[in-house]
């Protein structure tokens, strides 16, 4: 394996970076912090070692992995990298027909990445925001995936996304801007992702919750949801 790092693209947009067969591939955490978000796709530890010792010193921040079951965290652990969170796993079986929900919604075919981050920043605080190249990340992350969305002729409210793989379905995001939460509007972008999900063949839909957000779970849990008792885990680079 060569010994040179090769790094391509120009921060901070995303980035790829190889060294010799090896590979990962670095984003912003989100658009308003330092922080770095990686992934592995390819190399040891002592690549994925390499790779984030160089990130660090790119930026005044932190290098954080992707959320990962426990099983997958092991290479991580030995490139240098610690728990920072994790996140409880929920799942529900999609047998069941649900209502359409109080609002309206719609597939958004070429969703505006801007205008979805813009109603993540509003939706959520620091840490859990997704930036642009997030959001990007989140749609490609399943082999077949939708952006959903919910207000009114002249704005959006909220958005989903929900991707497939399978006959599983995985809800990678729901936000719903502060001024019309408990309006229903998380309850329309919810049945109408698990119904683009029935169609697709899904059988089962699983999401990832905080574990201190009370309110998140107890909206999951009234829509059928349960908790599964496995977690995921996402690691912060120690080096």
């Amino acid at each position: 394996m060569s010994n040179r790092l090769h790094l391509d693209g120009e921060w901070p947009s995303p980035v790829i970076l190889r060294k010799g067969w090896a590979k990962a591939v670095a984003r912003p955490w989100n658009d308003d912090l330092s922080d770095i978000a990686l992934r592995l796709e390819r190399g040891g530890h002592s690549f994925l070692n390499h790779v984030s010792a160089h990130l660090a010193e790119l930026v005044d921040g932190s290098v954080f992995s992707p959320a990962l079951y426990e099983f997958a965290t092991r290479i991580w652990r030995r490139a240098g990298y610690a728990d920072q969170i994790h996140l409880d796993i929920m799942e529900r079986s999609l047998g069941t027909v649900t209502d359409p929900g109080p609002h309206p919604t719609w597939v958004e075919d070429s969703p505006d990445m801007h205008a979805l981050a813009s109603i993540d920043r509003r939706a959520f605080e620091g840490f859990w925001q997704l930036g642009e190249s997030g959001l990007s990340e989140a749609v490609k992350a399943t082999a077949a995936a939708v952006v959903i969305m919910a207000g009114d002729d002249s704005e959006p409210f909220g958005y989903a996304i929900v991707g497939s793989q399978m006959d599983t379905a995985f809800l990678q995001r729901i936000a719903v801007v502060p001024d019309h939460e408990g309006s229903g509007y998380g309850s329309s972008l919810l049945n109408a992702a698990t119904a683009w999900a029935r169609k697709r063949g899904a059988r089962t839909m699983i999401l990832n919750v905080r574990p201190d957000s009370t309110r998140a779970r107890d909206f999951y849990l009234r829509a059928g949801f349960d908790m599964t008792g496995s977690k995921l885990h996402v690691l912060r680079f120690e080096g």
